[in-house]
């Protein structure tokens, strides 16, 4: 099975033809469900839908009375749609196993509503019964947050604590490679423009959108084949990567049981 987050940046910028690289991007990942964030509305997550073969989707339903942006476009049928605060969860079968993909996007503008965000969703996942539960998104927070290592168990956020495991930091041990920022000040013309010099000087790069698993003890891992990123590639007609944010993929393999 093979996973995909990616936030497609709800900009007029380049469009319609920076549309078009996010079709062409999602459809090269191939990636069996994949977790969108800042989708512009239903009717641009269903040209995706469509344009990119996938036969199920879960909505960005709205939030509040506004549109929220997340969506999942899956492979395989959808089960149990369920939307909280910042995030969409939904249930999929594959190969005989219940697989729940929770699509995340936290607010950016504080450290303490993210906090209180992950703590909710974690706590909601935790009812759903799952063989397997992924946490897709952009966490609009590094991999040194007190929200994602609260999320790795390495520590406890509002009296609760959990565990989960970040592939692309797993598969980067395996392989001896560090794991790629997915939000690239110096190589994304939407943050350094090519031919200009540019302004920003102080952000760094970050690795902003993640996968994780949950541990599934007391069932056996499944094994990682290959974790990377996608949407590096700058079109020569928009001047543009097809977003501000770099994708992620993951491709595990399910054992038998």
């Amino acid at each position: 099975m093979r996973s995909a987050v990616y936030n497609i940046w709800d900009s007029a910028e380049g469009m319609p033809l920076r549309f078009e690289q996010i079709v062409g991007e999602i459809r090269r990942v191939e990636a069996d469900v994949i977790c969108l964030q800042e989708t512009a509305d239903e009717r641009q997550l269903k040209e995706l839908m469509q344009r990119c073969g996938y036969p199920y989707f879960c909505p960005a339903l709205p939030d509040g009375g506004e549109w929220s942006g997340t969506g999942i476009l899956s492979r395989y049928p959808l089960a149990e749609l369920q939307r909280y605060p910042y995030a969409a969860a939904a249930l999929l079968c594959v190969e005989e196993k219940k697989i729940l993909v929770i699509n995340v996007h936290l607010p950016w503008d504080g450290a303490l509503k993210r906090e209180r965000a992950i703590v909710d969703i974690a706590e909601q996942a935790a009812g759903i019964q799952a063989d397997y539960a992924f946490l897709a998104g952009d966490f609009n927070c590094s991999e040194h947050s007190a929200v994602h290592r609260f999320l790795k168990g390495e520590q406890s956020l509002m009296e609760r604590e959990t565990s989960w495991f970040d592939l692309a930091e797993a598969y980067a041990e395996c392989t001896g490679q560090a794991a790629s920022a997915t939000l690239n000040f110096r190589n994304n013309p939407r943050w350094n423009p090519p031919g200009g010099t540019s302004t920003n000087t102080i952000e760094t790069n970050q690795r902003f959108d993640r996968i994780l698993l949950k541990n599934p003890y007391p069932a056996a891992f499944p094994l990682l084949k290959d974790c990377g990123i996608f949407g590096t590639e700058v079109s020569d007609r928009t001047g543009l990567s097809a977003s501000d944010h770099y994708g992620v993929y993951a491709e595990l393999e399910f054992g038998e049981g």
